[in-house]
């Protein structure tokens, strides 16, 4: 089976990454196993029975402003998911579209359900319509999410003090032309991507609050599903307000890991969770962040160690195991277009 599938791939750019994955003699510096990698053990908590990490960061990946990269590929996270009885997850790039990654992934992983997406900078052609048609025509399909500008948005370059050129996406109150172009782009291709016929999800990026409330509007009246990327962090900076207009519209609103690291934002989250209400949130991890150039300086918190952390924090401050399957499991299905598991 192996060797059929090496003959399918042996033009594809990612058959290094699966040679050194199969152990079939490719070099082994081109991708590590989880062990090599120092990835930890997958956790046994039942928040990861099922559930959908809707922001995964992975390899292969670019280095972006930060310059660090990933702290594993998408086949060490498929592993970690797999032992962990995760449903799946969606391969988040800011400057590269994953649509090609989830089709290798389903086929080394078929009992997992992987997705990809195209993030809207400068690296993919920008607010590019065209970019959105050609990632659903990917075969297989399994390119879902399109995330709004991120690293390049306005909001982001003004708001970090970066003097480098970025993407407007509203202006005097509406959005521009391009955005409009982008989302229009995506209502007429979802539902129809190759092969699996899926339904493209808007993810609001990183910009100011009244343009995600633009973005929501515009895509909710063309039909399309809606997750408000991490309303809460600084990139982006929602109001509990804004937030429940978005939830009002249609959307979800996504509350990433990263609130476990003090206790101040564990209250704060599990406030604005409790006010807006766990029918219209998700909670993902995340991460896959690294540390230095090849994202291998530092021993990195994985994806399934990061949910698992979110959902100890929040049963600490009275969500119970019901309300955190809402979020880590049935919101996240409803989003992708996937039947709820009982």
């Amino acid at each position: 089976m192996i060797n059929r599938r090496l003959a399918i791939f042996a033009s594809a750019p990612l058959l290094s990454v699966l040679l050194a994955a199969c152990g079939v003699g490719a070099d082994s510096s081109l991708a590590q196993s989880p062990e090599e990698a120092d990835v930890a053990t997958a956790t046994t908590d039942p928040v990861l029975q099922g559930a959908i990490d809707i922001h995964a960061h992975l390899d292969p990946d670019g280095y972006g402003p930060g310059g660090h990269g990933r702290s594993m590929d998408a086949l060490d996270l498929a592993e970690l998911a797999e032992q962990a009885g995760m449903r799946g997850f969606v391969i988040k790039q800011h400057y590269d579209q994953t649509a090609d990654t989830a089709y290798f992934v389903r086929k080394l992983y078929p009992d997992l359900d992987v997705f990809g997406g195209i993030g809207t900078n400068f690296a993919t052609g920008g607010l590019n319509p065209y970019a959105i048609r050609q990632m659903a025509d990917v075969k297989g399909g399994w390119g879902r999410v399109v995330w709004m500008p991120t690293w390049d948005a306005r909001h982001y370059v003004v708001n970090h003090g970066n003097d480098r050129p970025f993407i407007t996406v509203a202006s005097d109150g509406e959005l521009t032309p391009e955005v409009s172009a982008v989302i229009e782009a995506m209502a007429e291709v979802s539902g129809r991507t190759r092969v699996s016929g899926g339904s493209l999800v808007l993810a609001t990026g990183h910009n100011a609050p009244e343009e995600v409330l633009l973005m929501v509007e515009k895509a909710r009246a063309l039909g399309l599903q809606v997750i408000v990327t991490h309303p809460l962090l600084d990139s982006v900076g929602m109001s509990v307000e804004q937030m429940k207009q978005a939830a009002e519209l249609g959307a979800y609103l996504e509350f990433v890991s990263a609130f476990t690291r003090q206790p101040e934002t564990i209250v704060e989250y599990a406030d604005a969770i409790r006010e807006i209400g766990v029918e219209y949130c998700i909670v993902s991890s995340d991460r896959g962040q690294g540390s230095g150039p090849e994202g291998d300086e530092a021993r990195a918190q994985t994806h399934v160690e990061a949910l698992t952390a979110a959902a100890d924090a929040l049963r600490a401050n009275g969500f119970t195991e019901q309300d955190l399957d809402i979020m880590f499991k049935e919101n996240p299905a409803r989003l992708l277009g996937l039947p709820v598991l009982q």
